[in-house]
């Protein structure tokens, strides 16, 4: 039992370290998850600003009101849904090409590796992907076809990408490098990954083969980028950077030239996600410890705040 204890404690001091250490990639960082909480307190829905400022279509993302995070969602613009209710945070939704389920990243019962899970768009038969999955897994992303997913884990030893089928055999690692990498996107034509690496330095930003060949720097290690994640027509790249100080979120054509600065607001800015080609929505910091959503022009103009809660809401993730 003490050996058990001590294993676990010596996981929760590596998974705090790197998420304050090597974590510094996106304000976030590296996953937004606390540790494991258990709670009987009701869940409280978002405190929503007018319906109509929402986009049209479903946005997902996680929120801490319940005192860990849980995954919500929004349609056309109605009042916020939660689609989790774990005793343990369960964050970094994403949905499946066809809207029909959600891939997300939770604590696995009783330990603190950290698992892939999916379940239904309503938030019901949830499964976990892999029968092994230890250490920390996280911010899977499908595959355009709907057969496969994309994670970062540290299960080797260092952070790589991984794909595994959505019934979780056949896991590859694609990047197999002594680096760490991560924040993995698949191209909307499922021939590309965009991913983030430290191995120049801090995180450049670099494109690979959906089989981890090819491997191809876009930014540099000083542009120190975070979730990168292409538009839907495969034309540009939004991600977010701590170029100019504080994190912004920026846009690229897809081979890394004429990079544009979005964001302006005060704070940081970061996880951006594409609504359509020519929106993106973002968590932006409030000033303390908070967070909420925005809905902006991908030419910067016509912000708008979509959340203003006491809490944090992020990782936003859009479909129509």
């Amino acid at each position: 039992m003490q050996s058990k204890n001590r294993y676990r404690l010596i996981v929760a001091i590596f998974a705090l370290t790197w998420v304050l250490a090597g974590c510094q990639r996106s304000g976030e960082e590296i996953s937004p998850l606390p540790s494991p909480q258990f709670t009987t307190s009701p869940l409280s829905s978002p405190l929503e600003r007018p319906t109509s400022v929402w986009p049209t279509g479903r946005v997902l993302y996680h929120s801490d009101l319940s005192g860990v995070y849980q995954i919500y969602l929004v349609e056309d613009g109605q009042p916020p849904v939660v689609l989790t209710q774990a005793p343990g945070s369960e964050a970094e939704p994403s949905w499946s090409p066809d809207g029909q389920e959600i891939a997300f990243s939770a604590y696995i019962t009783d330990t603190t590796d950290m698992g892939i899970y999916v379940m239904r768009a309503d938030g019901l038969e949830r499964r976990e992907v892999m029968p092994e999955q230890p250490r920390l897994n996280w911010r899977p992303d499908w595959s355009p076809d709907g057969t496969q997913l994309l994670f970062q884990s540290n299960r080797d030893g260092n952070f790589e990408i991984y794909k595994v089928t959505t019934e979780g055999t056949t896991l590859i690692n694609l990047t197999d490098h002594p680096a760490n990498d991560g924040d993995p996107d698949w191209s909307p034509d499922g021939n590309a990954v965009v991913f983030i690496s430290d191995r120049d330095g801090s995180d450049g930003l670099y494109t690979m083969n959906a089989d981890g060949s090819d491997v191809t720097r876009l930014l540099a290690a000083e542009w120190d980028c975070s979730l990168p994640r292409w538009s839907p027509d495969g034309g540009r790249i939004t991600f977010a950077s701590k170029q100019d100080s504080t994190w912004d979120i920026y846009v690229m054509n897809a081979d890394g030239s004429n990079v544009q600065r979005v964001t302006d607001r005060s704070g940081d800015n970061v996880m951006p996600a594409w609504v359509g080609n020519d929106r993106l929505i973002f968590s932006g910091e409030m000033g303390d410890v908070s967070w909420d959503l925005f809905l902006i022009n991908a030419d910067g103009s016509g912000l708008l705040q979509l959340t203003q809660t006491p809490e944090s809401e992020r990782f936003p993730a859009w479909i129509p």
